[in-house]
């Protein structure tokens, strides 16, 4: 499947994208070419991106990696399980994508796709996890946010195991720092379920096109927008919900690895 380094994850032949910057299948340690061990699509390393110690740093000012295709079976509709996980030490207290499939304006949907971020600005910086569009002046997003209070004690300038894992049901999504449901749920941010589904209890599509690339640091639609400041070793996304129990077997596989 493309993993190394001795690894157990949770369901490992559900994950359908996987950029380990410690793994030789996925970056030798130089050069500005990495490749998802999955399907073996080639990314660019682009801007100042650099290597260090088993992970990849970006400074927030347009550096990113991007893969140079589309990957399929990375267009999760409203009705579809998925799960985002990525192992980050963020080193900003502001907006930055960690990874997201983020598709530029059609024409009728803007900016539709999925995402794992930090969001907001100091004091009240947050990671998100969400799914959606922008359609008809109104927001179309599922997600769920940490508190602004667990980001500082738990991901800022730490080494975090981060997972947004998404029922497809268009209401339950987590948001889990080093395996704890870490979710705001008394502010939860998914109640668009009236814009989601019709009165026949059928949800929109989203539309994905060749804008809907993956990137990892940077958004994926504007290369100098969205930059992270941090240093990014695992990007993973599965084609199911991971349960709890799941995202805790994957944390604590990587623990020892991020010295937790």
């Amino acid at each position: 499947m493309g993993f190394s380094n001795g690894l157990t994850l949770a369901s490992p032949h559900r994950i359908i994208f996987n950029l380990d910057a410690k793994n030789p299948k996925c970056y030798s340690g130089s050069g500005t070419t990495a490749y998802d061990s999955i399907s073996g699509t080639s990314l660019s390393l682009n801007g100042d991106t650099s290597f260090s110690n088993g992970a990849f740093a970006f400074d927030g000012t347009g550096d990113g990696i991007k893969a140079s295709a589309v990957i399929p079976g990375m267009d999760f509709q409203y009705t579809q399980e998925f799960t985002l996980e990525v192992v980050a030490k963020i080193k900003e207290t502001g907006s930055g994508f960690l990874i997201n499939n983020r598709g530029a304006s059609d024409g009728t949907q803007n900016y539709r796709g999925w995402a794992l971020m930090s969001s907001e600005s100091s004091p009240n910086t947050i990671i998100k996890g969400t799914i959606g569009m922008y359609k008809d002046s109104a927001h179309h997003w599922v997600g769920t946010d940490c508190t602004a209070a667990d980001f500082t004690n738990i991901a800022y300038n730490k080494w975090c195991h981060i997972v947004y894992s998404y029922a497809g049901n268009g209401i339950e999504a987590s948001l889990f720092l080093n395996g704890v449901d870490k979710s705001d749920y008394a502010n939860p941010p998914n109640d668009n379920t009236d814009v989601i589904f019709d009165a026949s209890n059928v949800a929109d599509t989203i539309n994905y096109d060749s804008d809907n690339l993956i990137s990892i640091g940077i958004d994926s639609v504007n290369d100098s927008s969205y930059g992270s400041y941090s240093d990014i070793a695992i990007a993973r996304v599965y084609d199911i919900a991971l349960t709890p129990k799941e995202v805790l077997k994957n944390f604590n596989s990587l623990r020892g690895r991020i010295g937790l």
